[in-house]
């Protein structure tokens, strides 16, 4: 910048200043804490049906915000009882402790974005629950600026400082972003909305009996199908077996617990979850989500881990 050019610079920002109105309190000003920041940012691809349905409740069922970007195939995604039709131009924000899974994706070519993160101003994110916004415009450009500088930068903190900011960026305008109209597309045939019913049919009763030992007889009995359909169909749309879900449903419900304003005990929470003892809840909650119970607790508390926006809330 040549001496001519920096001085105009500089008279343009003297002449700006003089709109500007000191503060009362110097010592008090804009603060990190009161806007919405994203946080422990992972961006990551899913290329084929098979990797959208992983094994284990901490992928269907977790703390972290998802924000799920369709590129190539549409898809339908069951959210809480919810079913949305994602296709190109759609993006889903999954809360935290938000069940999830998917449904009607056929096989072949398959690329979906996906942006998980943590947030500590979750509530500022309300607006976008159970709400597929477009994704066009100078929103589209937003995203694709941020893959770009993502993929071109060097592995680091000068890195990750860009796509903390440039995801905080593209959160506060999907907040503005043109609600997309999914839910009327998402009816299939009426095959894969039987099997909608079952899977919604098999999750409610099961999280209603969380403190009873359950057999898949019981569930069978329940819903008015064979042991070996409910197992065949249940596999196939989430990927766990039916035993596996059961059990990862008490994790689930038990973190929520946990994530209340004023949670009940470890002991409380174990017994209301269906486990006989605290060390059988601890270490089945340690595999499930990488943390004992009480470490869980500590990282709620120091708001490393976002609480859900209505703890314990029955599912769908």
């Amino acid at each position: 910048m040549s001496d001519k050019t920096t001085d105009t610079v500089f008279q343009k920002i003297a002449g700006d200043i003089r709109a500007l109105v000191n503060p009362v309190n110097l010592f008090s000003g804009a603060k990190l804490g009161e806007t919405l920041v994203a946080d422990n940012v992972v961006i990551f691809k899913r290329t084929s049906v098979e990797m959208l349905r992983p094994q284990g409740v901490t992928h269907n069922y977790h703390h972290r915000f998802e924000l799920v970007i369709p590129l190539v195939q549409a898809g339908r995604i069951h959210v809480d009882g919810h079913d949305y039709m994602l296709d190109r131009g759609c993006v889903y924000l999954i809360f935290p402790h938000q069940f999830h899974h998917y449904l009607d994706i056929e096989t072949g070519e398959l690329n979906w974005l996906f942006i998980t993160f943590e947030c500590k101003q979750a509530d500022r994110l309300a607006p976008l629950r159970n709400s597929p916004r477009m994704m066009e415009g100078g929103t589209l450009e937003m995203l694709a600026e941020l893959i770009r500088n993502h993929l071109a930068a060097t592995p680091g903190p000068a890195r990750n400082f860009e796509l903390v900011v440039n995801l905080s960026r593209l959160l506060r305008r999907l907040l503005a972003a043109r609600e997309a109209d999914c839910t009327a597309a998402a009816a299939g045939t009426p095959l894969e909305e039987t099997h909608g019913e079952i899977l919604r049919a098999i999750n409610t009763h099961v999280r209603a009996h969380l403190d009873k030992t359950l057999t898949i007889a019981d569930i069978a009995e329940h819903t008015g199908y064979s042991i070996s359909h409910l197992r065949a169909i249940f596999r196939k749309h989430l990927g766990v077996s039916l035993g596996a879900y059961m059990r990862d449903s008490r994790i689930s419900t038990a973190a929520s617990m946990l994530s209340e304003p004023e949670p009940a005990s470890i002991e409380t929470i174990s017994k209301a979850c269906g486990f006989r003892s605290i060390f059988a809840f601890s270490r089945a909650f340690k595999t499930a989500m990488g943390v004992p119970p009480t470490a869980y607790l500590k990282l709620l508390k120091t708001g490393q881990i976002a609480a859900p926006r209505s703890a314990r809330r029955k599912h769908r």
